[in-house]
């Protein structure tokens, strides 16, 4: 009876015991998987910094020469030829290497537009050109559309964390 007795006793420490070790694995399990992606998050944006960088300086660029030949009035100025010549070297070399659809289309639409006025041809406006071009470059950038995940993310984690 006594043996009974202790075995009764014991079985809840034991099972007490086993419950405390898979608890504690479960954690362990949970919180490695969280510094894991975190981890990722962290190596995604460091790699990805030196690309949002060079995106960033030629998408100012490509705007900034953009906007020198349509608003310089005489084509035979040093500036816009110049300026004429960097166009295209973005356009066909640089910009490829990082741009989106949207400014691809953008830069040809402007592109179109640029050759008819150094070619001499009137060209009636091309703000509208340009201002396709800015909007296409803001809304294509990789950083806008990580940030706004971010932000999805950080708004969801603190979500549940009010739900509990």
């Amino acid at each position: 009876m006594e043996k009974l007795l202790e075995g009764l006793i014991s079985t809840p420490v034991i099972v007490v015991a086993v419950i405390g070790v898979l608890g504690n694995w479960l954690v362990y399990q949970l919180n490695k998987r969280k510094e894991i992606a975190q981890r990722e998050q962290q190596f995604l944006l460091e790699n990805l910094k030196g690309f949002w960088e060079k995106q960033s300086n030629l998408y100012s660029e490509a705007l900034k020469v953009s906007s020198v030949l349509v608003f310089t009035e005489d084509i035979a100025s040093d500036e816009f030829t110049s300026n004429y010549k960097r166009f295209w070297e973005l356009y066909w070399s640089e910009l490829p290497t990082c741009e989106s659809y949207e400014v691809e289309l953008a830069m040809v639409k402007i592109g179109e537009k640029i050759k008819q006025k150094a070619s001499g041809k009137a060209v009636k406006e091309m703000g509208k050109e340009l201002y396709g071009l800015s909007t296409a470059i803001r809304d294509s950038s990789l950083l806008l559309e990580y940030s706004e995940v971010l932000r999805a993310r950080i708004k969801k984690d603190v979500r549940k964390r009010v739900d509990r």
